[in-house]
């Protein structure tokens, strides 16, 4: 049986597993599915030695036809839209905003004050760092890692204001497994980021990097381009 903290807030035909813990302020839209040992509306907490404010709690509201695995952990705060696939074991901190069928692969993290566009697809062990923005009809790979503070060496100890801005990766760009993107660079529309890169600088849409530092290699086929926003009903850029 589940572990109510305090009532959620539960729709119709929603199915239950074993040992979930449910704390205040969660809703269930009509047909979630949870799996067992899930915890949803965890709140965060400090043991006096973070260097990020924390937030008061807020709701955790996830969206109808959803479904969540075995022993994910859902913070406070997060808004999580309706058929959205969270793996088991993954993770997502509070403040995030995931849209309507994102897919959250096993294993994945998002961090905090993320948001992810509809039908973006997050591969098994990516981290996906807070503050960032992904918007709808990404790819991200397997173990990628989105990084958000380019002056850790110093923040960490709290000598210097805690502000972070983590990456930018516009529609329909793919980014490779394992790829690395550092703070606040933007991966434009239609770019691809290959295998084990390291991006440390702005991605031009529809380009090709690859290496260490990434560097352009080349260009997305026109013909793939323009039968991708065709497929969307998009005209060609």
């Amino acid at each position: 049986m589940p572990d109510l903290h305090d009532a959620p807030q539960i729709g119709a035909r929603v199915r239950i597993g074993r040992n979930v813990t449910f704390y205040p302020g969660v809703t269930l839209g009509d047909d979630v599915t949870v799996y067992d040992g899930a915890v949803l509306g965890r709140p965060p907490q400090t043991a006096g030695n973070t260097t990020r404010p924390l937030d008061a709690p807020a709701p955790l509201v996830i969206g109808a036809g959803s479904i969540i695995g075995a022993n994910a952990v859902l913070y406070c705060g997060s808004v999580i839209g309706s058929r959205v696939l969270i793996g088991d074991l993954a993770s997502i901190r509070e403040g995030c905003t995931l849209a309507d069928s994102v897919v959250l692969g096993r294993g994945a993290l998002v961090m905090y004050d993320t948001r992810i566009g509809e039908r973006t697809r997050i591969i098994d062990g990516a981290i996906i760092t807070g503050n960032a923005l992904i918007e709808p009809d990404v790819f991200i790979g397997p173990g990628v890692t989105l990084v958000n503070d380019d002056d850790v060496y110093l923040t960490r100890f709290g000598l210097r204001p805690f502000a972070v801005k983590g990456p930018v990766i516009r529609r329909f760009a793919l980014i490779g497994s394992g790829a690395t993107l550092a703070a606040a660079v933007e991966i434009g529309t239609g770019a691809i980021v290959a295998p084990a890169a390291m991006v440390t600088r702005d991605v031009a849409p529809w380009a090709i990097v690859g290496g260490v530092p990434a560097r352009v290699m080349g260009e997305v086929d026109p013909a793939q381009r323009a039968e991708l926003l065709a497929h969307f009903g998009l005209d060609a850029e």
